[in-house]
């Protein structure tokens, strides 16, 4: 079943298909050069291409997407055929980073409604993480506020959000004050760092900011799920010895070990805009999905873990369509994964489905086709079936792999 939900205001093409790995460098200097011009022109534009969708508990989709530095929110009852525009997230415009890797995320629960974004700040690659939160269905949402309680004109960004139906919520993001802190000591840090925050009642109270992890990949959205028990694992591009950018992982929580996700040995000093996705199923197993361009394994992958102990890596994707942007839904004994391909003309949505929580997979499927520029595919927050998201030049269409040959 494909529904097209509303056309998109826009698709800035580049961003749609997926920025160019930038040098790890052109996060560090931002001089007057052609990179930082074209971050104020970013800026001046004020237009965004990425829609995110969540579900709430009884069914419903709601949509946030970003128009001229504000964000507007809709509602569908009817499984997407139709949305209805809601109203604005911010009242004042600002500067929105809503593409690629970066986007404006939505978490519901019953008439409760909590967005989050990035807000660019005039210095090159730097922000703020956001966060508005609505208790009567969007109609009114309180102020937006800052989520880091570091405010230097530094990165903050690259958020990733999750909530669960018990009131569980967490914004983890990407943050450059160690960085900062190094520079001013005159030394050097590479890398940024993952920061945190967690509520346990639908986000109107906050711990305070803790950091997860040092020396992280500068440019990758973090994957974020959370768990059966209540408790919530990251994954994240890290920068590992010899310059190797593969995957590592973590639960929020002081002192957790970081645990090593992938092994791919892909070195590479350079941004590649190109983070994974993680999902965690009723029994507790986490399944991740991910992007490398290792030279000796280079491509899609997934594996499994329960807790500290990981599976084996299994590869899928066509390598010579451009197989990219993996997703995973993971719900009982049922996982998904989504992913984006090219054969030149056309854009395919491409999945596979296991039903026995990763052990073994059917045949990949083409899914659904779209031409000209599309964002990446991502599975709905909050929905109990596998609805996939995918912005095309047409349109948003919610893909329901159950109901695909």
């Amino acid at each position: 079943m494909v529904k097209l939900i509303f056309r998109l205001p826009s698709l800035a093409l580049a961003c749609m298909l997926g920025a160019s790995a930038l040098p790890a460098s052109a996060h560090e200097h931002p001089a007057a050069t052609p990179m930082a011009r074209h971050w104020q022109e970013r800026l001046a534009a004020a237009k965004g291409s990425a829609v995110s969708v969540a579900a709430d508990e009884q069914g419903r989709l709601w949509s946030v997407d970003m128009r001229q530095g504000q964000l507007w929110l809709s509602r569908s009852t009817d499984g997407g055929k139709r949305f209805t525009e809601i109203g604005k997230v911010n009242a004042q415009p600002e500067a929105i980073l809503a593409d690629g890797q970066s986007r404006p995320l939505i978490a519901v629960h019953g008439e409760v409604v909590v967005v989050s974004w990035s807000q660019a700040q005039p210095k090159l690659h730097t922000g703020h993480v956001r966060m508005a939160r609505s208790e009567d269905g969007g109609i009114s949402f309180a102020p937006p506020v800052i989520v880091n309680d570091n405010r230097e004109e530094i990165g903050h960004g690259f958020n990733a959000m999750k909530m669960d139906r018990q009131g569980n919520l967490a914004i983890a993001w990407l943050d450059g004050r160690e960085r900062s802190a190094a520079t001013r000591k005159g030394g050097k840090y590479a890398g940024s760092s993952v920061y945190y925050a967690t509520s346990s009642d639908f986000g109107k109270t906050w711990t305070a900011n803790a950091k997860l992890a040092d020396n992280t990949c500068e440019c990758c959205r973090i994957g974020l799920a959370i768990g059966p028990d209540g408790s919530t694992v990251a994954q994240w591009r890290h920068l590992f010895a010899g310059g190797v950018r593969d995957f590592a992982t973590a639960v929020l929580k002081p002192g957790a070990p970081v645990l090593r996700a992938s092994e791919d040995g892909w070195e590479i000093s350079a941004c590649p805009h190109h983070g994974g996705d993680l999902a965690i199923d009723a029994g507790g197993r986490r399944h991740y999905v991910w992007f490398t361009g290792s030279a000796r394994k280079p491509g899609l992958f997934y594996r499994y873990a329960d807790g500290g102990q990981f599976g084996p890596a299994l590869p899928f994707g066509d390598l010579d369509a451009q197989a990219g942007h993996p997703t995973v839904f993971a719900d009982d004994k049922q996982v998904a994964v989504a992913w984006r391909e090219f054969d030149g003309q056309h854009y395919r949505l491409r999945r596979m489905q296991s039903s026995d929580r990763g052990e073994t997979w059917s045949a990949p499927a083409t899914v659904a086709e779209a031409e000209g520029a599309t964002d990446l595919p991502l599975f709905v927050q909050g929905a109990t079936q596998p609805l996939v998201a995918w912005g095309t030049a047409a349109g948003v269409r919610i893909i329901d792999l159950r109901e695909v040959p």
